[in-house]
């Protein structure tokens, strides 16, 4: 399997259960059963999905090995963005957002910044990824993937854009923050709009989709704000899930829209990846 020109994507926006793998994988097996009868290319489910959010010392014992088909059951139908923790061969446990096709991982991100403030406690469980890289998925696409508190770093979707993505997909699991603003047109957490502002401006500066998927539940104290959303290249969003509860929408990628959104600016073309480099090893040098 392979994309193509136009690709039909699908968020699952879902509650995982804490500490329960199993249950999720089925629940993830589901969805992804359910796409390939609609037609439905690739599954894009939310940051940690096989595992639930707060897992703390539980965090070894949840560990999968990195392996090249870690979730045989998840072989069949379309492709499958799942969110991991995995561990690699000195047994360090990763945030790890895994795209699967056939069972097999296509390309792997380990989430590089760990949020530890406020209700968050991530670096104290897992250990930094490294890398951020596009890679090729078909048709003529590259892809990029971030999990959550990477995309609050400008600087790593800049390094997916300079690297070619056309698309840059976001696991989350992003807690409502603010005020809830209910009303007939349902809710929004407050925290909503920095999400919109940061998926929106990457969406317009660089000509590309930006997908995220948030999940949704309650854990602990923590309530999971849901709003999964996807943004066009032009940088206006086209589809949006529900605030509070499990919900799912699939959307058309299309390569032509890339393409489109493109051609009236020249951010791709003028773009100097060599002064930043320069700048940036300046800036590191002087401090």
């Amino acid at each position: 399997m392979s994309w193509s020109r136009a690709v039909r994507l699908r968020v699952e926006q879902m509650s995982s259960v804490l500490a329960d793998p199993a249950a999720n994988l089925a629940r993830i097996a589901r969805a992804q059963a359910d796409g390939g009868r609609e037609g439905v290319d690739v599954v894009l489910t939310p940051e940690l999905s096989m595992t639930g959010y707060d897992v703390r010392d539980s965090v070894h014992t949840l560990a999968v090995a990195e392996l090249e088909d870690p979730f045989p059951a998840l072989a069949e139908g379309p492709e499958v963005v799942v969110g991991t923790i995995e561990h690699d061969a000195r047994f360090i446990p990763y945030n790890a957002a895994l795209h699967l096709r056939g069972g097999r991982v296509l390309h792997r991100h380990r989430k590089v910044h760990l949020p530890t403030y406020g209700m968050f406690e991530e670096g104290r469980f897992f250990g930094r990824g490294e890398r951020v890289r596009a890679y090729d998925a078909g048709g003529g696409w590259r892809v990029g993937m971030l999990v959550c508190e990477d995309l609050w770093h400008p600087a790593l979707a800049y390094l997916l854009a300079a690297d070619g993505a056309h698309v840059i997909l976001v696991q989350s699991a992003a807690a409502g923050r603010g005020a809830w603003a209910g009303g007939a047109a349902g809710g929004r957490w407050a925290s909503r709009a920095a999400w919109e502002h940061l998926c929106c401006s990457a969406a317009a500066a660089y000509g590309l989709y930006v997908v995220l998927a948030n999940r949704v539940g309650v854990e602990g104290s923590s309530v999971f704000a849901g709003g999964s959303f996807v943004v066009a290249p032009g940088g206006e969003i086209i589809a949006r899930a529900d605030d509070m509860a499990e919900d799912r929408f699939t959307v058309e990628l299309s390569l032509d829209a890339v393409a489109a959104a493109r051609r009236p600016f020249s951010q791709v073309r003028d773009d100097r990846p060599d002064i930043i480099l320069r700048e940036l090893a300046r800036i590191v040098e002087a401090r």
